[in-house]
């Protein structure tokens, strides 16, 4: 398939969620991020805050309806996938594996939902697929500029999602174990990202801090059900899903 063609199917996907994210009935949570967004604050007991902003935004370009709820949801998806895309193409040059990447990711039931509906996970794939293209970009140029959209990009996906405090641990884990990592770290710009990333997680931070920690708690209680003899399993679902 070449770009063009890609491309293009990418935009008629995208049109096409746009057109069920506005015919398909809203789902309770979406009704209740939707309150969410009517009384918009740095933190909120169930979870991260960004989901509130991001319906807000849909909201004031289209209205309080089902499309307007859901409005950056298709949009956050096809951004995430050119993203991915071309952060395969930065990694792996001329062996399509942007393409390859970008087509996988959107044959997945995971992000085909979440491409209509309104979920937390919807500016974290954005915000998360952002991180992993500025991480590409710094190893096809080796310009350490590229840590601080890295580090924001991070910054705000755990404003989306607390998980994406595993983004920071993989990032640091790579900087660590690789030789193009190590070298980096003794230079002042990774560092100046991970700063940046943390001043962008700080507002949810406080509210925790200003609320008992009631988020966090309520987030970090559900390790306490993890079953992880069924691991595996639950890990090939989301493989073959």
């Amino acid at each position: 398939m070449s770009r063009q063609a890609w491309l293009a199917a990418l935009a008629g996907l995208t049109l096409l969620r746009l057109v069920l994210a506005a015919l398909i009935p809203l789902s309770p949570d979406e009704t209740y991020y939707w309150l969410w967004s009517r009384h918009l604050a740095t933190g909120y007991y169930d979870d991260a805050p960004l989901i509130a902003l991001w319906i807000r935004a849909g909201t004031f370009i289209a209205g309080n309806g089902a499309l307007g709820i859901r409005l950056l949801s298709p949009l956050s998806a096809a951004i995430g996938t050119l993203l991915l895309w071309r952060a395969g193409e930065d990694l792996f040059p001329n062996r399509r594996a942007g393409l390859t990447a970008a087509l996988l990711l959107n044959a997945t039931l995971v992000l085909n939902a979440g491409a209509i509906i309104t979920t937390p996970d919807t500016p974290l794939l954005l915000f998360w697929t952002a991180s992993l293209w500025a991480m590409a970009r710094w190893l096809a140029t080796g310009d350490d500029r590229w840590f601080l959209a890295a580090g924001l990009a991070a910054g705000l996906g755990f404003e989306a999602k607390y998980t994406a405090a595993l983004l920071f641990v993989a990032i640091g884990l790579f900087m660590l174990a690789t030789r193009e990592g190590r070298a980096g770290l003794r230079r002042p710009l990774p560092w100046l990202g991970l700063l940046l990333g943390l001043l962008a997680m700080l507002p949810v931070v406080l509210w925790n801090a200003a609320h008992g920690w009631a988020s966090f708690a309520k987030q970090g209680g559900r390790s306490a059900h993890l079953d992880l003899a069924g691991t595996p399993g639950h890990l090939l679902g989301l493989i073959g899903g």
